[in-house]
Formats: C-alpha cells, sequence, structure tokens
C-alpha cells in the first residue's frame, strides 16, 4: 500500500495515501449548508436578510463611493481603502436607524474587526477573557 504524510503543518505521521490526515488531526465534521442556514435564521434572521436587501447594498454602495478611506484610519492621519460600510450604532441596538446614512462609517478590515471585538466584549462579558478586554481597551 502506496504511503504519505499526514498534511496537517510539521506532522511526521505516515497515512496512506487515499487520507490525507493521520487520526490525530483528522479535522472536525463542517455543518450542512441547511444546519447553518437554520442557524442563522434562528438567531436573527431578519437581520442576515437586512443585508442581502437591495436597499441596503444601494446604501452600502453609494456611501462607500462617497466615502472610499477607512474613517478611523483617516482620524490618525492614515490613508487605508475602505472594505467595509458599518453602523455606528448597530442594527440590533436600534433597528430604525438601519439605513440612516448618519449611522454609517466606512472601515478597514482591521478597524471594524477592533471595533466588533470591542462592542462583542461588552455585550457578552460572560465570555469575555482579561486577556481580550486589556489588548483591546487601549483601541477604539
Amino acid at each position: 500500500m502506496i504511503m504519505k504524510l499526514c498534511n496537517h503543518a510539521g506532522c511526521n505521521t505516515i497515512v496512506p495515501f487515499n487520507q490525507r490526515y493521520c487520526d490525530k488531526h483528522q479535522p472536525e465534521p463542517r455543518a450542512s449548508d441547511n444546519e447553518r442556514y437554520a442557524y442563522r435564521k434562528a438567531i436573527g434572521g431578519r437581520y442576515f436578510k437586512f443585508y442581502k436587501s437591495k436597499a441596503w447594498r444601494k446604501l452600502s454602495y453609494s456611501y462607500r463611493l462617497a466615502h472610499p478611506l477607512c474613517e478611523r484610519c483617516q482620524a490618525k492621519g492614515l490613508y487605508v481603502q475602505a472594505d467595509v460600510v458599518d453602523h455606528i450604532v448597530p442594527i440590533r441596538v436600534d433597528w430604525n436607524r438601519r439605513l440612516d446614512e448618519s449611522n454609517l462609517q466606512s472601515l478597514c478590515n482591521a478597524c471594524h474587526g477592533t471595533k466588533t471585538k470591542v462592542e462583542d466584549a461588552a455585550r457578552y462579558p460572560h465570555i469575555n477573557t482579561g486577556a481580550m478586554s486589556s489588548s483591546l481597551g487601549n483601541q477604539a
């Protein structure tokens, strides 16, 4: 039987050629599309529908054209292209401001990720770790 090394980085275990990983590095099975859809619908169907709506896509597109640079980076004197149009006040907090242009900001992926982590840490303090809050506390 033909053998090869496990595909996991740094693993030198020999496995059969028709197998990708050794027993230790087998990936966990992914949820099916139907399971992911049901989960998303259960936790916030209207929010996911909103971001797929024509109204949001139009507003987001026009806002990004008018504000092509990350607004947080610009405040720091940096010129970084915006990747995301973000709600300043999340739509889960105030649904009525979801299409309000004064509630939007253009952000790069890095700034959006930082903002989201800070918001999630505040929203879910029971799962917040000290290391995460201290590393994010100085960035905003």
